[in-house]
């Protein structure tokens, strides 16, 4: 069988940097909504690159993106936060059931476009209104059925439309065996 040669993001300075300035501008945006927490966040910066590679061919911030039992999550999003919390950007209500992200300056979106800001903003109208039970369930598709736990989803996921049959997640699981995902 061929070698494939998929894209997983990286774990760079730039990367990281795009990913905390994004947990800021998004803790900004949904700051008047009671319930929009880690699992809300996390999936919106996945939504969000997700597209950003479908449309451009690329990912918005390039950040890895692993499995974990409430669906993808960046790989490095608690150093992002550590970073942030640290330098006074950024605090968590853990008195909140969510974990609500709180803004401590604006973020610097210097370094995005009009429409790249506007593929996060579409995902965050997307997410607002739904629990994050049904959001973490949203995201348990094909993607995530594909590859273990703890395991890289590969940006190239994008272009699968999410839905799956019982078939679909068995073949993805031998495939995720196979491949080591």
């Amino acid at each position: 069988m061929p070698a494939l040669n998929l894209s997983w993001g990286m774990n760079t300075p730039a990367t990281l940097g795009r990913l905390s300035e994004l947990v800021l501008y998004i803790a900004q945006r949904t700051k008047g909504y009671a319930d929009f927490g880690a699992v809300k966040l996390n999936k919106t910066l996945y939504h969000s690159d997700m597209e950003h590679y479908r449309v451009h061919g690329r990912p918005l911030t390039g950040a890895q993106y692993h499995r974990i039992q409430k669906g993808p999550v960046p790989k490095h999003i608690l150093v992002a936060e550590r970073t942030l919390k640290e330098r006074g950007a950024l605090e968590i209500d853990t008195t909140s059931m969510t974990h609500k992200r709180i803004a401590k300056r604006d973020a610097d979106l210097t370094g995005f476009s009009e429409e790249q800001i506007k593929i996060v903003d579409r995902q965050i109208e997307r997410l607002k209104s739904m629990t994050s039970t049904e959001v973490s369930d949203d995201s348990h598709d094909i993607r995530w059925h594909a590859v273990n736990h703890q395991g890289r989803i590969p940006y190239e996921f994008a272009f699968l439309d999410g839905t799956a049959t019982p078939k679909d997640e068995a073949d993805a699981g031998e495939l995720a065996i196979e491949f080591g995902w």
